[in-house]
């Protein structure tokens, strides 16, 4: 999990790197293309390239259009605000997928659970500061990826009791490739130099890897065990955005961060209990 999170974090950060010289939907795509290739290196591994194939389309279909609407909101995102407030903003998912189970999986949720949920809405909003002269697009966008990321989240939990994680990871990821082929004359296509290519063919590695990585996590340990770790992106997003942008996170994000990341340990310590 520690290994995975570091990895997806520095996914974001060669995506953001990518948006300042092609446009969205370019690298949206071809960094997904290039996700294909640890898929297809592990298939061997785990049950040949026929369980790729979905088991059900229709959820996983439903799956896959979460996956496309989630990959743009977070690769636009990450195009207009610094990496370690869009990473902060992001993580804030498990907070919307407590607040939405008891709308899609029907689950209690209880008064102190609320609580907690509030206590993350607070620390979104701490980094956000919804002035309405100040917030921007591009701070709803972020809230929007996170949104979306969760209720994708709350669908893979359904739809995983019959479809494989390379299964699921695999037809998500070509819907998207088809969808951003279809729209690249509409939304603007630039010849990629050599180092570009090379910088999207190690941007769909770690994002493929990265997601294999959490989705292994997940399976052999305790989710309640193993989640909290993920928490570790934050210090990942905070160091790459210093190294790379000269973005320092002020007291404002890295305090809402930690409001993010205490709510979403308090849900887990519950969930064990």
């Amino acid at each position: 999990m520690l290994l995975g999170s570091g990895l997806l974090t520095t996914s974001d950060a060669v995506t953001k790197w990518l948006t300042q010289d092609f446009p969205v939907s370019q690298v949206w795509c071809l960094r997904t293309v290039f996700v294909l290739v640890p898929i297809a290196l592990l298939a061997p591994r785990y049950g040949g390239y026929r369980a790729l194939l979905p088991n059900h389309i229709g959820p996983q279909f439903l799956r896959a259009i979460l996956f496309l609407v989630t990959t743009l909101l977070i690769v636009t995102g990450l195009s207009l605000l610094p990496l370690a407030q869009m990473v902060a903003i992001v993580f804030s998912s498990p907070i919307f997928v407590a607040a939405l189970a008891p709308i899609i999986l029907q689950e209690r949720v209880s008064t102190d659970r609320w609580l907690t949920i509030a206590l993350g809405f607070i620390g979104v909003l701490i980094i956000l500061k919804p002035d309405p002269t100040t917030i921007g697009i591009s701070a709803l966008i972020a809230v929007a990826a996170s949104l979306s990321s969760a209720v994708r989240d709350l669908v893979t939990r359904q739809i995983s009791r019959t479809e494989s994680s390379l299964s699921i990871l695999f037809c998500s990821s070509l819907l998207v490739i088809l969808v951003a082929l279809a729209a690249a004359p509409w939304l603007g296509w630039i010849t990629v130099p050599p180092l570009g290519w090379l910088l999207l063919l190690i941007n769909g590695v770690l994002n493929g890897t990265s997601h294999f990585l959490i989705i292994e996590a997940l399976r052999l340990g305790e989710a309640s065990v193993v989640s909290p770790y993920r928490y570790s992106a934050l210090i990942w997003g905070a160091i790459l955005g210093v190294v790379i942008w000269g973005d320092v996170p002020d007291l404002w994000i890295i305090g809402g961060a930690l409001l993010i990341a205490a709510s979403g340990l308090y849900l887990l310590r519950n969930e064990q209990r």
